[in-house]
C-alpha cells in the first residue's frame, strides 16, 4: 500500500509540476484545495497533501494563509532541482530554457577544461579520448550522440579534479541530454557545422592532453558559442 501511495504521489508531483513549469499553472495562481483535487485525481487526500508538499519543497508553490496553495514566482523557483531542471528541459520553455543553460555553459565549462588540462592522469586522458572516439562514431544517431557527447564532456569534468564540478554535471543530466537532442537534430541538417562542432571537441582534447590549460579554456568557450548559434537556429 505504501509503494501504491508513493508512485500515485510521484504521479500528482510530475504532472503538477509540469503544469507549473509550461506556464498552464501560472505564478499567483492558486491550486485546487486537498479535497477538491483528491476527488478530481481520484486520489486519497494523503497523496494530494505529500504532493503540495513536494512542490513546496521545490519552491514552486506555497502555503498562503485565507488564499491556500498558491504557484510561486518564477523567481523563487529551485531550478537546480533535477526534476524542475527535466520539466523546463521537456516542456513549453524547451530552447529559450536551454540557451540559458548554455550561459551557464559559457560560465563553466572553459573552467572545467582549463582544470582537466592542469589535472588530467594519463588514464583519464585515455578515457576522454575513448569518450571522443564514441562522439565520432555516433553522429548521425540522435540518441547516441545526445549521450556520448553528455559522456565526453563528463571525462572533462572528471578530470577536472572538482568535486562540485562533477556534482553539478550530474544534476544536470536530464536536461543536458534533451540540450543535446536539440543540438544534434540541427546540426543534421548543417554539415559545415557538424564538421566544425566536433573539430572544437577534438580541439579540447588535444589542448587537455598537451596540458594547454589556456587553449583548453578558449577552445572550450568556442565550443559552447557554437552550440548557442545551433540552438539559435533551432526552431521550438
Amino acid at each position: 500500500m505504501t509503494v501504491a501511495i508513493y508512485n500515485l504521489t510521484d504521479q500528482l508531483i510530475h504532472e503538477l509540476g509540469k503544469q507549473i513549469i509550461n506556464g498552464d499553472l501560472k505564478p499567483g495562481d492558486t491550486l485546487p484545495k486537498v479535497e477538491a483535487l483528491s476527488e478530481i485525481h481520484g486520489v486519497s487526500r494523503t497523496v494530494v497533501r505529500e504532493a503540495y508538499k513536494a512542490l513546496a519543497t521545490r519552491r514552486l508553490v506555497k502555503s498562503v494563509p485565507k488564499l491556500g496553495t498558491i504557484v510561486c514566482p518564477r523567481s523563487e523557483w529551485q531550478w537546480w532541482d533535477a526534476d524542475v531542471l527535466t520539466w523546463a528541459s521537456n516542456e513549453g520553455l524547451n530552447r529559450n530554457f536551454l540557451l540559458k543553460l548554455n550561459e551557464i555553459g559559457l560560465a563553466v565549462e572553459p573552467v572545467a577544461a582549463k582544470l582537466a588540462a592542469k589535472h588530467a592522469t594519463e588514464e583519464d586522458i585515455k578515457h576522454m579520448t575513448y569518450c571522443y572516439n564514441q562522439l565520432e562514431k555516433s553522429l548521425g544517431d540522435k540518441e547516441a550522440w545526445a549521450e556520448t557527447d553528455y559522456y565526453f564532456h563528463k571525462s572533462i569534468y572528471d578530470a577536472s579534479n572538482n568535486e562540485l564540478l562533477v556534482n553539478m554535471m550530474q544534476m544536470l543530466f536530464k536536461a543536458q541530454l534533451e540540450y543535446r537532442y536539440m543540438t544534434i537534430s540541427s546540426m543534421n541538417n548543417m554539415p559545415d557545422t557538424t564538421e566544425r562542432y566536433l573539430k572544437l571537441h577534438k580541439d579540447v582534447l588535444i589542448a587537455i592532453s598537451s596540458k594547454d590549460e589556456r587553449t583548453a579554456y578558449q577552445k572550450m568557450y568556442e565550443l559552447q558559442e557554437e552550440l548557442a548559434i545551433i540552438l539559435t537556429q533551432t526552431e521550438d
